[in-house]
């Protein structure tokens, strides 16, 4: 099989969109300007000197920030009243190359006066329906969700 590396990459769709260019730099360190505008540094993970994230670290923390943006909206539109919404993402990930995500858990720290039963519906529909990173890490990593609500 041939690696097709011509630009634009052509989909089953159509014309895949550019989502980021990663530019080396140094080392094992990497610029990315994302389609948004966004400078990330993104550094791999047997860097000594850690000066930005590492390209699996980005895997969780789009599952995080992509579910709890879906919980944050619907706990809006079911009128759930909230002061603030903390997730933590953690994982274990194989021994061996691919050392892919196998374990990973989110869990969401609420302050408010919400129902636990519309945190829970919030939740399972982002994990379920709507949330695109749990979709995918989710075909090849167990993940588990759990949670607490605080009062004011």
């Amino acid at each position: 099989m041939a690696l097709d590396l011509r630009h634009p990459a052509l989909s089953h769709t159509g014309v895949m969109q550019k989502i980021a260019s990663a530019i080396h730099d140094e080392g094992i360190a990497f610029n990315v300007r994302t389609r948004s505008g966004h400078d990330i540094r993104v550094e791999g993970s047997d860097a000594e000197v850690q000066s930005g994230p590492g390209p699996m670290e980005l895997l969780l923390v789009g599952l995080a920030t992509c579910s709890s943006t879906n919980v944050v909206e619907m706990l809006t539109k079911m009128r759930q009243p909230f002061m603030s919404l903390e997730v933590d993402v953690s994982g274990e990930r194989a021994p061996d190359p691919p050392r892919i995500w196998t374990d990973i858990a989110l869990h969401y720290r609420i302050v408010g006066n919400v129902d636990p039963r519309r945190l829970e519906r919030a939740i399972w529909l982002s994990d379920n329906k709507i949330c695109s990173a749990y979709t995918m890490l989710s075909a090849v990593a167990n993940i588990q969700s759990t949670y607490e609500i605080s009062p004011e």
